[in-house]
């Protein structure tokens, strides 16, 4: 009995670590506090990109569970959709709005990555550079923003 119990819960770890890794944890004198990497390329798709998952639009990891990209916006008024996903749109991995999709610069939204059709949009108010940035610190909860470079 005592091995089957360790074999289920060896299996049942192994099964929550797939979906996330790098997991830090972070002591001190009052409650830890644990910080999750997704374990996947994730892009920026949206209608600059034809919905594709293209590398130059794939995020980095910037510091732990938090990541970024830099994106080219070329005309000031204009409407970019995008969501933020792997390259297979898979469940769990395909990020779009939670309550409103609509980002504004420096004001972070949350984002839901079990959604399929909520894109966020963001119109920028002159043309150039700026950072999409995804903080899954907290992953129950994930922010998505539009940063300036």
């Amino acid at each position: 009995m005592k091995h089957i119990i360790l074999a289920l819960t060896v299996l049942l770890l192994s099964a929550c670590s797939a979906q996330l890794s790098n997991v830090s944890v972070r002591g001190g004198n009052t409650t830890n506090s644990v910080v999750k990497s997704i374990d996947r390329p994730m892009f920026v798709r949206g209608d600059f990109t034809l919905w594709d998952a293209e590398a130059v639009y794939q995020m980095r990891e910037t510091s732990a569970g938090v990541y970024q990209v830099r994106v080219k916006f070329t005309t000031p008024g204009k409407v970019y959709e995008f969501k933020i996903a792997d390259a297979s749109w898979t469940e769990g991995y395909n990020c779009g709005y939670a309550v409103d999709g609509k980002l504004a610069l420096g004001e972070p939204k949350v984002a839901d990555c079990q959604t399929v059709y909520n894109y966020f949009s963001f119109t920028p108010a002159r043309k150039g550079v700026f950072i999409i940035q995804l903080d899954y610190r907290t992953p129950s909860q994930p922010l998505v923003s539009v940063l300036p470079n």
